[in-house]
């Protein structure tokens, strides 16, 4: 009878823009927790093979799960639903190993990849595509790679929905490496092509599809001299069917021990590379090369990262940081903040393998599956993340720019007192100020007379002469850009003060329509009335002179604009007269 083999099956990390969950797998089964809930979201207590999943929105996960009773199960977690799990196949685990699993949910269409090995040939993978097309399940073969540990393949989504497959199979002394395109429109596959060889047996790879559709393609290859060496190649426009690999000239790093995994990401523009060998490598390339970051004793769990945004997609080998849980390792470095930490297993929060309480599981069924919450092409404006529930990982939004620094309104306070007048901080002052702006002195150009000029003199002597009147004329239009500031604030006190003026209108009208058609009061209950009144004139004729000095004020500013306006026109004419004349007694002088 075969042997039942087992996975070494790796934590899960989904991450959707700002929101994230967290996939505990071990041999037992796994445990989702979504955002900062201590308790699992969702718990599967039967022994899995492999599980894999993707986040389409901040409250929807997809996970597949392969049991070791050989069910291939699709589940649909969605907010606080009930999750509904479908049967997709049933497959023989019998001797067999599974490898690398893909999903991609797009609408009605659901993508699964995954890989086996041929139960003759232990070194031969046989690559599965299982495809729901909104009816049925579809299955297809896509070929078969050669290597002795692991299925070297990976599947890149586009910015138009089509799906890029790489596979390297190992052939003698050369690797080779097979695309294949699957068109999201028409949903058929097209030919496996073979666009690159390469010399030498390749021990790893990792892929990626970057924002603007250049499809980055790392690998790790064993030279003659037991070497190790890490290469890239790149494809320009992944949507161009022609479109050849271009293969790096010289490799990124040489190691002297072997490569156990490889991950790529690009975040914000910038390619991220984590070499785990002997040590824990961490590479950065932001156009202008790669570079060395970080190189040290790994110390770190091995995490399985997919990250999703509206852009773009990457599934990629990764660790988990020591001191932050369900973190990745250098979220700093890469742009990342975590905002809460899970805290570690107790006696009263026991870890999912540990678990004996009994937990319904649903019951798979061969029922068509749920239709997934995500449609890319009908992106929803009323999909917000859940407002109660804070984000787990923030994505720093780079370069964004600074909102514009509104001017507070002057605070103008009105006194009841009888005779107060009203106060206006802060803008009387700067009117005393820029009221006269004939203050700056304007230094007239002085000219040169014939005789004075020396026989050497060059056009370089000539430059610092309309000097000085470029820093006045720097210093006016400073001036001026604070005269017009300040001419904002005047108007929004103006502004202020005429609602004021009509609410105190407002209040007389309507205490003469009440005093109208009221019987008339007693004698001795009209004195607090007229002393009411008294009051509500003197504050008016406060106002209205205010009013009538801030209309002063705004006239006179008006007329040292426009007096500064003509002082900069003559400044920049009498400029050009200087560069004309400049002109003249350098030819003259030539």
């Amino acid at each position: 009878m075969a042997v039942l083999t087992r996975n070494t099956l790796s934590p899960l990390l989904l991450t959707y823009e700002s929101e994230s969950s967290y996939l505990h797998i071990d041999s037992q089964g796994c445990a989702l927790f979504i955002a900062n809930n201590y308790e699992p979201t969702y718990r599967i207590q039967e022994p899995l093979l492999l599980a894999h999943g993707i986040m389409t929105d901040s409250k929807t996960v997809h996970l597949v799960v392969l049991k070791s009773s050989g069910d291939l199960c699709y589940t649909l977690i969605s907010g606080a639903g009930t999750p509904q799990t479908t049967l997709i196949a049933k497959l023989d685990v019998r001797g067999t190993r599974y490898r690398r699993l893909f999903l991609f949910p797009q609408g009605k269409v659901i993508h699964i990849f995954y890989a086996s090995t041929h139960k003759s040939i232990p070194e031969l993978w046989r690559i599965e595509h299982r495809f729901w097309n909104g009816n049925t399940w579809h299955s297809t073969h896509m070929g078969e790679v050669v290597h002795p540990r692991e299925p070297l393949y990976h599947v890149n989504l586009d910015s138009q929905g089509n799906l890029h497959l790489c596979s390297v199979t190992f052939q003698g002394r050369y690797s080779l490496l097979f695309t294949n395109r699957f068109n999201g429109t028409f949903h058929i596959w097209g030919s496996p092509t073979e666009t690159l060889k390469i010399a030498g047996e390749v021990m790893d790879m990792a892929a990626l599809m970057t924002t603007d559709n250049v499809h980055h393609l790392f690998w790790v290859v064993k030279t003659p001299t037991g070497q190790f060496e890490l290469r890239s190649a790149q494809q320009l426009d992944a949507h161009e069917l022609s479109s050849i690999w271009h293969p790096s000239l010289a490799p990124i790093k040489t190691f002297n021990t072997p490569c156990k995994n490889i991950g790529a990401l690009e975040i914000g523009g910038v390619l991220w590379l984590l070499v785990y060998t002997g040590e824990e490598i961490l590479m950065q390339n932001d156009g202008k090369g790669w570079k060395l970051l970080y190189s040290h004793t790994p110390s770190k769990q091995n995490l399985q990262w997919v990250h999703k945004d509206r852009k773009y997609f990457h599934q990629t080998y990764w660790l988990e940081d020591q001191v932050m849980r369900h973190a990745p390792a250098y979220y700093r470095e890469l742009g990342f903040n975590v905002n809460f930490q899970t805290p570690p297993p107790s006696p009263s929060y026991p870890v999912p393998n540990q678990v004996r309480s009994p937990i319904s599981t649903p019951t798979p069924t061969p029922a068509p599956p749920p239709v997934p919450a995500f449609y890319p092409d009908q992106l929803s404006s009323n999909c917000d993340p859940l407002p109660n529930i804070p984000a787990t990982i923030n994505i720093r939004e780079l370069n964004s720019p600074n909102p514009p620094v509104i001017p507070p309104e002057p605070i103008i306070k009105m006194l009841n007192t009888p005779g107060s007048a009203t106060e206006i901080p802060k803008i009387s002052e700067v009117h005393e100020t820029v009221a006269t702006p004939e203050v700056t002195e304007i230094v007239e150009p002085h000219q040169t007379p014939e005789a004075l000029v020396p026989e050497n003199l060059t056009e370089e002597v000539l430059h610092p002469m309309p000097s000085k009147e470029s820093d006045q004329l720097q210093s006016l239009i400073k001036t001026v850009a604070h005269l017009e500031q300040e001419n904002n604030l005047l108007s929004l006190a103006v502004k202020n003060m005429l609602s004021k003026f009509d609410q105190v209108i407002e209040v007389i009208s309507e205490n003469a329509l009440q005093t109208k058609q009221e019987d008339p009061p007693p004698f001795d209950e009209l004195e607090p009335v007229k002393e009411a009144m008294s009051n509500l004139e003197k504050e008016t004729q406060s106002l209205s002179q205010v009013m009538r000095v801030m209309l002063v004020k705004q006239e006179e500013r008006d007329s040292s604009l426009e007096k500064l306006e003509t002082q900069i026109s003559q400044l920049q004419s009498e400029k050009d007269d200087l560069k004309t004349k400049g002109g003249f007694w350098n030819k003259w002088i030539t």
